[in-house]
């Protein structure tokens, strides 16, 4: 069973725009009963929030930086405050510096990259995770991660490419680690229609300060890219019916299947030399239930 929010409080990062602001839009036509829309940008999320009351919802906007943890932090207990727990969360406040091939590509830039996608995520996954957690409601979180997380390669982007392989990788994790009536999936879209192009307009000092990108790629998004409301349609399908993997566009199968042959090739070879049983969990569980009964004895 997945996701329910009719008539309860929903949350988006990154929601002024783009895939974040459709899925705002997305929680206010599905009958959500509040959609906090936070972005780093007040005036992006203050536009979405006024989108939604003008269709009848309830929507309110909060600026948050979700690399600064304790924001985040003050952010979960807020909205938690004055709207109770939340139903959905959606951690998606994600930027993409200036293509350029990884050897060429600047440290701040991979820096800042890491910070909002792999730990904006975290931040936002453990704040409003650890609510959730604590609650007896259903709460389902939700990450947007990216057609690169399944497979397929981002050239002259490898610093986003790693970081949206990180989100899947640690939501995979809490999957294993939430109590029963906590949810997670990861959305993957591919090519959508979005700022995401534009993200250095608002890149901090420390990592090269504000600068456009070329708006040839604006254009290119615009032109090419599945709609942000198609994206936030099928999202909210796979999270409804419980999918942790929820993809948006098809044609990253291809990729996703090379990648699974790659591996199966890759162990293929290695059964030939040893096939001896490593697994951690297994090797973990059974050193637990020993030192268990060993307590027990004594």
């Amino acid at each position: 069973m997945g996701a329910k929010i009719k008539g309860r409080p929903v949350v988006v990062t990154g929601g002024g725009s783009g895939i974040g602001a459709a899925l705002a839009l997305e929680a206010a036509n599905r009958g959500a009963g509040h959609i906090t829309v936070s972005d780093v940008d007040l005036e992006d999320a203050q536009a979405v929030a006024e989108s939604i009351a003008a269709q009848g919802g309830a929507a309110a906007a909060r600026q948050c930086d979700v690399t600064d943890a304790a924001a985040v932090e003050e952010l979960a207990q807020a909205v938690a405050a004055e709207h109770g727990v939340p139903a959905l969360v959606c951690a998606n406040a994600g930027v993409m510096s200036a293509m350029a091939p990884l050897l060429h590509t600047a440290s701040s830039d991979a820096e800042w990259v890491v910070r909002v996608n792999v730990l904006g995520t975290i931040n936002t996954l453990q704040s409003f995770g650890r609510l959730m957690a604590d609650g007896q409601e259903q709460g389902w979180l939700m990450a947007t991660g990216s057609e690169h997380s399944v497979g397929v390669p981002h050239a002259n982007s490898g610093a986003y490419t790693a970081s949206k392989h990180a989100v899947l990788g640690m939501c995979a994790v809490l999957r294993a680690e939430l109590p029963g009536h906590v949810g997670i999936s990861v959305v993957c879209p591919g090519l959508t229609v979005s700022k995401l192009w534009n993200a250095t307009r608002q890149r901090p000092q420390q990592y090269g300060g504000n600068a456009d990108s070329d708006p040839g790629a604006g254009v290119f998004m615009e032109q090419m890219g599945m709609s942000a409301e198609t994206v936030a349609q099928r999202a909210f399908d796979g999270i409804a019916e419980g999918h942790f993997l929820i993809p948006t566009h098809y044609h990253a199968r291809a990729y996703a299947q090379q990648r699974a042959d790659d591996m199966a090739e890759a162990y293929d070879r290695l059964a030939e030399i040893d096939t001896a049983d490593y697994d951690l969990n297994r090797t973990v569980a059974a050193f637990l239930t020993a030192a268990a009964e060993d307590q027990e004895a004594r």
